[in-house]
């Protein structure tokens, strides 16, 4: 295939002389790789809200009166800010993951039926010669 050209036997708006292969195993396969990368960001997510926590803790630990949590450390404070926000991130991340995950779920089974379908149409085509 040339980008930059027109195909010899003219035009390339696709006509009935052009088909489509997709391979929805591949789409499938892709799918199922970003429900897994949303699984893995989530247990990153959860090991670094352990650690945020224990940093705070452990700024905070000899601070006067309440809970470590409760601290006067300007630090801690912060980290608990950033960890709030890492949170907001991780949760968009989670989403569009799962989004593209549906498309492309949707997508390969749009094709599956599609195929189907045109396979039904061709074997109920009857013609004179059998």
């Amino acid at each position: 295939m040339r980008l930059n050209s027109v195909p010899a036997e003219g035009g390339g708006g696709g006509g009935a002389g052009g088909t489509t292969n997709v391979d929805t195993q591949h789409l499938d396969k892709a799918a199922n790789a970003l429900v897994e990368l949303r699984g893995d960001t989530e247990n990153a997510d959860n090991k670094a809200d352990e650690d945020t926590m224990s940093a705070v803790k452990g700024l905070n630990k000899h601070t006067a009166g309440g809970m470590a949590e409760g601290g006067s450390w300007a630090t801690a404070g912060a980290l608990m800010t950033m960890d709030v926000r890492w949170g907001e991130q991780v949760m968009n991340l989670k989403r569009m993951l799962q989004d593209i995950s549906d498309k492309l779920h949707t997508t390969s089974g749009h094709y599956t039926r599609t195929e189907q379908q045109e396979k039904d149409r061709q074997n109920a085509i009857r013609t004179p010669f059998g």
